[in-house]
């Protein structure tokens, strides 16, 4: 069920992405709306392997291994967001305003959820 979840929220923060990402097309043009998907990309992906690492184990049936997995998904994740950020940056080329408000943006589903309990229906 949790797995569920992660990837439910994971599916509004891909349309919170593309929201954000058809707004700069409009304000600033396709090299903002790249660098605004490019950062909300970024961001999903760290965090549904971050959830995906942690709900492997139970932690009802296996405490320690569900602690383990929590460390250990959210080292993943700050190495994964700090290595992809920094090849966007170089390969890409992306523009940081669009880019952070992108990377920024998804992580309002999480406040909304964790406000309406939206992960549990």
């Amino acid at each position: 069920m949790l797995q569920r979840a992660a990837f439910r929220l994971a599916g509004w923060q891909v349309l919170l992405t593309g929201i954000v990402a058809v707004a700069a097309f409009w304000l600033a043009g396709s090299s903002a709306a790249l660098s605004a998907a490019t950062g909300g990309g970024i961001g999903i992906i760290a965090g549904l392997y971050q959830a995906l690492r942690m709900f492997r184990v139970n932690a009802g049936a296996d405490p320690a291994g569900f602690m383990r997995g929590v460390y250990v998904g959210e080292a993943v994740k700050i190495v994964l967001t700090v290595a992809l950020m920094i090849a966007a940056i170089r390969v890409l080329g992306v523009e940081m305003l669009p880019f952070m408000i992108g990377y920024i943006a998804i992580y309002s589903v999480y406040w909304i959820a964790l406000k309406t309990g939206l992960s549990v229906e």
